[in-house]
């Protein structure tokens, strides 16, 4: 029998964007925009942005196949986003995990903090992973407010 294990993690990343909290959240919300900084750019096969709905990515990336397969808890426009998520690798579920996104303005800009609490499933994935890959995201993010 394989070993199976449980690793507990928690975060909090924060970024100043120079942007509104109504502009950053549009960048979560709008399906255009959100593929151009989130994913590495690949659409999602699903996308539907409101309380209950689901937002669903399969693709290829460093010789293996990943799911992210995401609920959305709760929605308050230009003010947080809760969704939970579980990600799979070549058919493995590798992690569960609840992020929460919000918004705060900030002088012309906006303060973004980011916190995933996260159960990293028997060694392929860790905290440190999730966070390093989350780091990304959020500097991708702050790429693409910049943009305009």
């Amino acid at each position: 029998m394989t070993d199976r294990s449980i690793a507990h993690g928690t975060f909090t990343l924060e970024r100043q964007y120079p942007a509104s909290p109504a502009r950053v959240f549009r960048a979560w919300a709008d399906p255009a925009i959100k593929q151009r900084w989130f994913g590495g750019g690949q659409a999602p096969q699903v996308f539907d942005f409101r309380e209950g709905g689901r937002e669903y990515s399969e693709g290829e990336g460093g010789g293996a196949t990943f799911i992210f397969d995401v609920t959305y808890q709760d929605i308050v426009e230009n003010n947080r986003i809760v969704y939970t998520y579980h990600m799979s690798m070549n058919g493995k579920r590798i992690s569960v995990s609840v992020a929460a996104i919000e918004l705060f303005a900030d002088g012309e800009g906006t303060r973004m903090t980011v916190t995933e609490h996260g159960c990293f499933f028997d060694g392929l994935d860790t905290i440190e992973q999730r966070r390093a890959g989350t780091e990304q995201m959020v500097d991708a993010l702050g790429a693409e407010l910049a943009r305009n």
